[in-house]
């Protein structure tokens, strides 16, 4: 049976990299990555489109896991570098409704135990509606903070004033990055599941050292610390309608990885990956949890 769950999502995983194979012609920017990077600094006005993804795909493939296929805008209302910053943000959705949810479930409820024989209707279609989610964000935290607050947490309607850095790293998180290649990032509402997932490790590894006969005294691993690679990278995405590509810092740990714009002034997770470790659990074997286990976002777009 585990044999079959892991080839399943094996070929699930490699069909969905395929999903929206084909490209256009575009015009693409001739500034260097640094040059770019350097030159991306927002303002009020200035426009930040995201878009979900599963392993590290978006676009219709994302539906297959029961992710949102929607992007989210951000509008900067007020940005002052390093020190605070004011967004509004919406996306617009189409979401089955209530009704249609409830009357699916009855159907697969009525016969799931069928017996063999029985003459099925057919299942009832989704009715869908479209849907407006917004809120705003606030935070002052942008020159010592350590915590972020991914969009997937985002609440609609919600004014909300956080002592997060919601999408940004802290400049005091920067510096240490571009210095020293390491960094505190807590994911917040993660902490729990993190909790649990330690635990579990540290019993694993507790169980490897004393059968290789080591002593059990051993020094006390930060599990926030993420750790950026030696090289820069870059990463590509539309800046005014035009494609660019920037420099950008990857780090990462055992929850996520991240990529990093490689601006002082504005140093915005381009790109995030979680790891299944991050949702403090090992099962991912159905469509939502798998989903869950590899979420992240990209940043597609941005206007200034």
């Amino acid at each position: 049976m585990n044999l079959r769950l892991n080839r399943s999502v094996a070929l699930t995983c490699c069909a969905i990299l395929f999903v929206g194979a084909g490209c256009t012609q575009q015009i693409v920017s001739d500034k260097t990555p640094e040059q770019a990077a350097a030159l991306l600094n927002i303002e009020a006005g200035s426009k930040i489109i995201l878009r979900e993804t599963i392993f590290g795909v978006g676009g219709k493939a994302i539906s297959l896991f029961e992710g949102t296929d929607a992007d989210r805008i951000i509008s900067v209302n007020f940005w002052e570098p390093k020190v605070r910053g004011v967004f509004s943000w919406e996306r617009s959705l189409k979401k089955e409704t209530d009704a249609s949810t409830a009357t699916r479930k009855k159907y697969f409820d009525d016969y799931t135990s069928a017996a063999i024989g029985t003459q099925l209707p057919n299942p009832p279609e989704p009715v869908y509606e479209n849907i407006l989610e917004k809120g705003i964000l606030e935070t002052n935290s942008l020159e010592n903070g350590n915590k972020i607050l991914l969009p997937f947490f985002w609440q609609k309607d919600e004014n909300l004033k956080s002592d997060s850095t919601l999408i940004w790293l802290s400049n005091k998180q920067y510096k240490e990055l571009v210095e020293n290649r390491r960094t505190e990032i807590h994911l917040g509402l993660f902490d729990d599941s993190v909790s649990y997932v330690t635990g579990i490790t540290d019993q694993i590894e507790s169980f490897i050292d004393q059968l290789k006969g080591k002593p059990q005294v051993k020094d006390q691993k930060n599990i926030s610390e993420i750790e950026a690679d030696i090289d820069w990278k870059t990463f590509r995405l539309k800046v005014n309608g035009v494609l660019t590509d920037v420099r950008a810092i990857q780090a990462q740990n055992a929850f996520a990885r991240y990529t990093i714009l490689a601006n002082e002034n504005n140093p915005l997770i381009l790109e995030i990956m979680l790891s299944p470790a991050s949702r403090g659990t090992a099962n991912i074997f159905n469509r939502k949890a798998l989903g869950e286990a590899f979420w992240g976002y990209e940043v597609t777009d941005i206007s200034l």
